[in-house]
């Protein structure tokens, strides 16, 4: 039951601050999210994601010379840098894993296509 309570809190705790940035967007502020303006509310709640490579949003929020809020932006960043090294070179060594199957596949392919061929002509009269 309180998972569920946490949940909800957290829930209604993103829904109270993407109501912020719509403010801010209505009133001419614009929101960037990795470096590209967003004005659509379904984008900005990746802002709130925790990403399997240990990356999450950090806000910055740009003033004018004047002291006003004039931009705001999201930008993805490494707490963990190590979690991160490690998730990039599971994602590298499974990459050359999936590299390796495929040349296999291709050269047993190859090598069937050939013996076959091979049977095809030594049955012709």
């Amino acid at each position: 039951m309180g998972r569920d309570r946490r949940r909800h809190k957290i829930f209604k705790d993103q829904h109270a601050y993407v109501n912020r940035l719509r403010n801010y967007r209505d009133n001419g502020i614009p929101i960037f999210i990795d470096g590209k303006i967003s004005w659509k509310e379904q984008d900005w709640y990746k802002i709130f994601e925790v990403r399997e490579d240990g990356g999450v949003y950090m806000a910055d929020y740009v003033n004018s010379e004047r002291g006003n809020l004039s931009e705001i932006h999201f930008d993805l960043v490494y707490l963990d840098i190590e979690v991160h090294q490690a998730w990039e070179n599971q994602k590298r060594l499974e990459e050359t894993v999936r590299r390796a199957q495929m040349q296999h596949y291709k050269s047993v392919l190859q090598q069937f296509q050939r013996e076959t061929k091979e049977e095809g002509e030594e049955s012709e009269p």
